[in-house]
């Protein structure tokens, strides 16, 4: 597992200082619909997120995508779009494919939550 991997069981990710994201990134699992152009012909897929942050997500999609690959991003609460492209190459899992998406601009609160604090720690006192 690699430090990018890891995160404390509350969710909130720490890393090396070389690794830091630029927002803080949190497990949740949230539906997504993701509108995709596939051959030339509008498309939608169903997905759900894995871990958010105010620059994207990482996805769990039932297909794979590219690396800058570009699709519209759906909250599937709010309803709220995002423009974003695919930052690496899909990894598949048991429930599908892991899919990095980071979005066109970072949207504070697209999520509906509050971050913990940036010195948070799990474990309590």
């Amino acid at each position: 597992m690699s430090a990018e991997d890891s995160v404390v069981s509350a969710g909130a990710q720490t890393a090396p200082h070389d690794e830091r994201r630029r927002s803080q990134r949190v497990t949740l699992r949230v539906g997504v619909k993701l509108h995709v152009c596939i051959e030339g012909k509008p498309d939608l897929v169903q997905a759900f997120t894995a871990d958010v942050n105010d620059h994207g997500a990482l996805l769990i999609a039932p297909e794979s995508f590219l690396p800058d690959e570009r699709f519209i991003l759906e909250h599937g609460q709010s309803r709220q779009r995002m423009g974003c492209r695919v930052t690496r190459k899909s990894q598949p899992t048991a429930g599908g494919f892991q899919v990095a998406v980071e979005f066109d601009q970072p949207v504070r609160g697209f999520w509906h939550i509050a971050f913990p604090p940036t010195d948070w720690k799990a474990g309590g006192a």
